[in-house]
């Protein structure tokens, strides 16, 4: 813990295991009692700093990851959806043109790219079937 004091992040440790629902104020009042350097910490910034750090190490998270406010099931992909499925092949040819944009290293290599769009637009035509 870089900006932790460790006596004090022990003794907030202890009070929480002690009484979870121990407040702020009672915390803050503890660790200045241990460190008075803590007491020119906002409460805000020693909630930050000690209980709240302590709190998720005591409880770890069991949040799911989230894309665009949809949770992921298993392997990275949206509930319901089937692998290899059209939407991939086309999200994949994407992917590959933005990398390829990306690694593009000269203004010569990015006009390259981009003259090179058909080849995606072909891909992705393919995986729609619509070629």
């Amino acid at each position: 813990m870089a900006n932790s004091d460790d006596k004090v992040y022990a003794a907030v440790e202890s009070a929480l295991t002690k009484n979870p629902a121990a407040s702020v104020d009672e915390l803050f009042d503890l660790a200045k009692g241990i460190n008075s350097s803590v007491g020119r910490l906002t409460k805000r910034q020693f909630h930050a700093r000690y209980p709240l750090k302590v709190k998720r190490r005591m409880n770890p998270s069991k949040r799911r990851r989230k894309a665009r406010g949809k949770a992921l099931s298993s392997g990275g992909r949206r509930a319901g959806q089937v692998p290899g499925s059209v939407r991939d092949s086309v999200r994949s040819t994407f992917l590959k043109f933005a990398s390829d944009v990306a690694g593009a290293e000269s203004r010569k290599d990015m006009v390259k790219v981009v003259a090179g769009v058909d080849r995606y637009v072909d891909d992705v035509l393919k995986a729609t079937g619509k070629s």
